[in-house]
């Protein structure tokens, strides 16, 4: 088991850019010219496949494209003559413009961890929309939008068989069209079906990888993860890492915020992944979206009776309050804040996101991916893992990706589709078992003592930042008191309220700081 720690990996070694326009002339500064990702040219003539952005300014206008999802992170800011860009949102706030926050887009991020649209926490501040075309000539913008329309597949599935026979087709051309270049290459193991069916299809066409690796998660997790990574890499006979969970889960929180740009919450567990491969691979295959597409992940009877009846906003408020948030927001936010960042705004927002999609073959996979898959889950791949010079991701291969979002939804349904293809592709791996999402959690003494050291380190913070006792934003005061209630308790259990505290926190400082340069 490898101990990593998290100094190697930062969001200022992103590449920026910008340019200014005053007095009739026009400055620059940063790289003018940049490609991140992969591309993918396409045979047929139609949009490149791959996941990019690339921008070039040719001394009088700038240009800037990405791929069909607007999958790999992009921000830009366009006010008062000046434009900056970067796949970090940190340099696009060292611009000369009002840092003020996006109240409605965060009335959403409070609830649901990410934001939806081409939202960012600054109101000014906005992501690169999907297959776009960005150009900035005399301080003057024009952004095209691509379209986000699915076109329909050249063989479209009539049965379940008949959908999983094709799933195989296409998955099989999707890996080969991303060949690795050797055996150099890695793939992170899971206990679930997408990392799976990319290292089985890889060993059916000959690409043994030289690494796979899995991290060991935070308590009380059973880590299943790790039991069933073991089992597949010694059947396979692959060489196989264990990463260690974080050492501290309130730095690696801090990591987070930094890395996915205020804009993510939750990946923490990647961290160490992260650090253990910077400088050690080129090529790795990423599961993004495989599980929302082919698993009907998030998709449940209930909302789809709600997507039905076309009743979007009774399905906004079910989706904001999944996660329990609201309460501990009405508690610990500053009552100008709750208030213009109120349940309701974030509903109205959510509810009119929603109405876009009311028109695709499958409303809620559609909703799903263009907001969660691609505005959260992908900066685990494009943010955190940007150091890797290729992550492939072959879910979003555009057969594939056509394919599974014309399906009929009940065949994704709790993974069937999937499970079926990988069983009936793969028979001679049929008898491996997939992670026990009913395997016993341990709350004991390791359990407290994790969390407890987090604890002690959140009340370090506010040593460090005495300015945040006095947050405009939270009731620091507040979280204090629950943070020395859980400290003296004899056992820690002080994790739920860290994350949404130590980011609203982090996000004030943030904005101050970026104020402070104008």
């Amino acid at each position: 088991m490898h101990n990593i720690t998290l100094e190697n990996l930062s969001a200022h070694e992103r590449p920026w850019f910008s340019a200014c326009l005053r007095g009739g002339e026009v400055s620059v500064g940063g790289t003018p010219s940049c490609q991140l990702g992969h591309r993918l040219e396409n045979a047929s003539g139609a949009a490149p496949d791959g996941v990019f952005v690339d921008w070039h300014w040719d001394g009088n206008t700038l240009t800037v494209r990405n791929d069909r999802y607007g999958i790999y992170p992009l921000f830009y800011v366009c006010h008062g003559g000046e434009i900056r860009i970067s796949p970090s949102i940190l340099h696009v706030l060292r611009g000369n413009f009002p840092k003020t926050l996006n109240e409605p887009g965060l009335a959403v991020f409070f609830r649901l961890g990410f934001f939806i649209k081409d939202d960012t926490p600054f109101e000014h501040v906005h992501a690169l929309p999907p297959g776009s075309e960005l150009r900035w000539q005399n301080g003057q913008l024009n952004l095209r939008r691509g379209p986000r329309d699915v076109p329909m597949p050249t063989n479209p599935a009539n049965s379940f068989d008949e959908a999983v026979e094709e799933y195989a087709a296409l998955f099989r051309q999707a890996i080969e069209r991303r060949a690795p270049r050797g055996s150099e290459f890695t793939v992170p193991i899971s206990g679930g079906r997408d990392s799976r069916h990319i290292l089985f299809e890889l060993l059916r066409q000959g690409h043994k990888p030289d690494l796979t690796v899995t991290v060991r998660s935070r308590p009380p997790s059973p880590n299943e993860d790790i039991r069933v990574a073991r089992i597949l890499t010694q059947e396979l006979d692959l060489r196989h890492e264990e990463i260690d969970r974080p050492p501290s889960y309130f730095k690696a929180n801090l990591k987070d915020i930094e890395l996915t740009h205020f804009c993510g919450s939750g990946h923490t567990w990647l961290l160490p992944v992260a650090a253990y491969l910077k400088g050690r691979t080129h090529t790795l295959y990423d599961g993004l979206a495989g599980s929302v597409i082919s698993g009907g992940f998030q998709v449940n009877q209930d909302k789809l009776a709600l997507v039905k009846a076309g009743n979007t906003r009774e399905l906004a408020t079910y989706l904001l309050r999944e996660n329990g948030l609201e309460s501990f927001l009405k508690a610990n936010l500053r009552p100008q804040i709750i208030k213009n960042m109120s349940e309701g705004l974030a509903i109205e927002q959510l509810a009119q996101e929603l109405d876009t999609h009311m028109d695709a073959r499958h409303p809620l996979v559609s909703y799903i991916f263009w907001n969660r898959t691609r505005r959260g889950i992908s900066l685990i791949p494009f943010s955190i893992l940007s150091h890797v010079d290729r992550v492939f991701c072959p879910y979003l291969d555009h057969d594939v990706f056509n394919f599974l979002m014309n399906l009929d939804a009940e065949h994704s349904l709790g993974n069937a589709l999937h499970d079926e293809t990988i069983r009936r592709t793969y028979p001679q791996y049929a008898h491996l078992p997939f992670e026990n999402h009913e395997a016993p959690r341990d709350r004991g003494r390791e359990y407290s003592a994790y969390y407890r050291r987090s604890v002690r380190e959140f009340l370090g913070y506010f040593l460090r930042h005495p300015s945040m006792l006095r947050s405009e934003f939270i009731r620091s005061e507040r979280v204090l008191l629950m943070l020395m209630r859980d400290l003296l308790k004899p056992h820690c259990e002080g994790s739920w309220y860290l994350r949404p505290s130590l980011f609203t926190l982090e996000l004030e400082r943030a904005a101050m700081q970026a104020s402070n340069l104008d």
